[in-house]
């Protein structure tokens, strides 16, 4: 089986890095790099995404036609909308969905579908389930993983009313690339697992927590993701 592992920022890939499953690296025409190496008996292909919708929609397409994987790992920090998540737990996503794309009416910001024409009557977004195989394995062997709603958008979350109001629309934790990579993925075929440890509270102090404890928590989970990605791929396996 052949996994391609995929993060935002290089603090976030560091821990892979260091984890010993990385031994080559070739340049992917115009700017991007693939590390190659294994997972037990798999082949493992890493890729540095860059931040928000657009960079990772390039990256995995391209990341995508190199590799051509039978499971897609995302692994990032996100905001953790819900008070109740605290900095440094990881969760992975039950659904994905972009909450920035829509219409600007009066007084109000209207959530459509991705690609539809956003006027006349409402196409409110779909979010995407994570496959029910992954989702069922998981679940059995690491019950204290816990499964949100994560929604992407191209702008970092720092306001606390905003915050609140995500979460009243059912959205747990925010970040900036997970919708877009899962969409893309499904157009290949391949089931996407994604991963997120909080880094903050999306609030009015987001900026400084997510600044301080980026590079801790990344290395803090990743054992634990690779524990997690093993069992995804015997999901896929059975």
């Amino acid at each position: 089986m052949h996994i391609l592992f995929l993060t935002p920022m290089s603090q976030e890939l560091q821990p892979l890095l260091d984890a010993q499953v990385i031994d080559n690296s070739e340049p992917l025409p115009p700017d991007l790099t693939l590390y190659t190496g294994r997972l037990d008996a798999h082949d493992l292909s890493v890729g540095l995404l860059g931040i928000g919708k657009v960079n990772a929609a390039y990256a995995t397409t391209c990341y995508l036609l190199k590799t051509q994987p039978d499971l897609v790992v995302l692994f990032g920090a996100g905001g953790g909308v819900h008070q109740h998540l605290p900095q440094g737990t990881l969760h992975a996503a039950a659904y994905t969905w972009t909450h920035d794309y829509g219409a600007h009416e009066p007084a109000r910001f209207v959530r459509w579908e991705p690609g539809a024409l956003p006027i006349g009557d409402v196409i409110a977004p779909t979010p995407q389930p994570v496959d029910s195989r992954i989702k069922s394995t998981i679940e059995c062997a690491h019950p204290h993983v816990e499964w949100k709603t994560i929604a992407s958008g191209d702008a970092f979350i720092n306001n606390s009313e905003l915050a609140q109001q995500l979460a009243q629309a059912g959205v747990d934790i925010v970040d900036m690339e997970s919708s877009v990579v899962v969409d893309i993925a499904s157009k290949f075929n391949c089931p996407t697992l994604v991963i997120r440890v909080v880094s903050d509270k999306a609030d009015d102090n987001a900026h400084t927590d997510f600044t301080e404890s980026l590079e801790d928590v990344c290395q803090r989970v990743t054992p634990d993701i690779l524990a997690i990605m093993r069992t995804a791929i015997d999901a896929l396996q059975d």
